[in-house]
């Protein structure tokens, strides 16, 4: 039994010539073809149409998922402009593939049980492993989506997901599946077979003040803090530069600032970012937000992101007991590489250190990042995160 693996990635501003030569090294790199699977990321400087049709005609019916990204993490650097393709060809792990074209509300959450349906159904009776999907970034609140998955698939199945990305622009956003090019989609794909995974995930943001607490929420949209206007916690740090703050997209700025809503079962904080201020001074976050929370303002900076992406690699590697693994994923919030700047490659580096400098390594940034809090016993409950980086091994 073999697993063969290739990634290959390309500059060439020909949409079709740079998927050929993409293709090219991943077929080189894996000694093996036609492949089982295809996984694409792009950033935006591709027409994603041309994306998928070119990939179509140079891959034929292989399965196809991915999305547009702001930025490609490769074993060697991080690209803010390219094509990189990953194909996978294994006969002991097994791939369900799927997609739904609209997860927009008020049919998020059964669009979340659709796809999980589907992936399933394309799996076939094959052990489960494991759930990756993309999804648009720009949906104001994902939550729903995963609790559909979670109905199917079961409360704490392993699902590992991010956000498609369009570099702060915050127009629009694209996803592939096996049906085509989405905007306000889903895709996913379903681990099964013979494979070990492992997640590790981490933020490293730290509280800021005391904690207050949540009076009011209605979904994703914080009303009150404190008996106060939700935006009241901003006003209090940021003084006059809110107005700035509303003047300008409120993400470009907030998103280095998230909510961290304490979570005691899990002895976590859940990062939220707040992705708008209405006129009566509610906050509206990507995702849901729980009455009655202890909340923070979160702070970051470069050493602690850097270290969390060290932690995240080493949960990964002690679940796999130390043995390098076949294939690492990583999902990281776009947040995170702003904060870091020309240091971002220095979080790939530790990780390689830990998990193996040979591995192949294939990422990409994110407009949230989807997956369980970790522990060395057991996988959690998946949640929606934000400025988080999520490691996803295949041992």
């Amino acid at each position: 039994m073999a697993t063969f693996i290739g990634i290959g990635f390309s500059q060439n501003p020909d949409t079709f010539l740079a998927l050929r030569e993409a293709s090219a090294q991943a077929k080189t790199r894996m000694n093996q073809f036609p492949s089982d699977l295809v996984i694409v990321f792009n950033t935006v400087h591709y027409n994603s149409f041309e994306i998928f049709s070119s990939l179509r005609e140079i891959m034929k019916e292989t399965p196809v998922i991915g999305c547009s990204t702001t930025g490609i993490i490769l074993s060697e650097s991080i690209a803010t402009r390219g094509v990189a393709i990953l194909a996978i060809q294994s006969d002991e792990i097994k791939f369900g593939v799927g997609s739904v074209s609209d997860v927009t509300a008020p049919e998020t959450r059964q669009a979340g049980s659709l796809l999980a349906r589907n992936t399933i159904a394309n799996l076939g009776p094959h052990p489960r492993k494991a759930f990756l999907f993309f999804t648009d970034g720009l949906l104001k609140n994902s939550a729903p989506i995963i609790k559909g998955m979670q109905e199917t698939l079961g409360t704490f199945f392993p699902m590992v997901g991010a956000g498609s990305s369009d570099d702060f622009h915050f127009k629009k956003t694209f996803q592939y599946g096996p049906k085509g090019v989405m905007t306000t989609g889903a895709a996913g794909l379903l681990i099964g077979g013979q494979v070990n995974l492992s997640i590790g995930s981490q933020h490293g943001w730290k509280p800021l003040g005391r904690p207050r607490i949540i009076n009011q929420t209605d979904g994703h949209i914080i009303k009150t803090i404190d008996g106060k206007k939700a935006s009241s916690l901003y006003e209090e740090y940021f003084g006059k530069a809110m107005e700035d703050l509303r003047a300008q997209q409120l993400g470009q700025m907030a998103i280095l600032y998230p909510l961290g809503i304490y979570l005691p079962e899990d002895n976590e904080y859940l990062l939220r970012n707040a992705i708008d201020i209405l006129n009566d001074g509610s906050i509206v976050c990507q995702g849901e937000v729980p009455e009655g929370s202890e909340v923070h303002i979160m702070l970051g900076n470069k050493e602690s992101c850097k270290q969390a992406a060290r932690s995240a690699a080493l949960e990964v590697s002690e679940s796999l007991k130390g043995k390098n693994p076949q294939l690492v994923l990583i999902f990281e919030s776009l947040a995170r590489n702003k904060l870091l700047g020309r240091g971002a490659f220095q979080e790939i580096q530790l990780i390689k250190k830990v998990l193996g400098p040979k591995t192949p390594l294939l990422g990409m940034y994110s407009y949230g990042e989807i997956a369980p809090f970790h522990s060395l016993q057991h996988i959690k409950k998946t949640h929606l995160q934000n400025a988080s980086i999520v490691i996803l091994a295949i041992g």
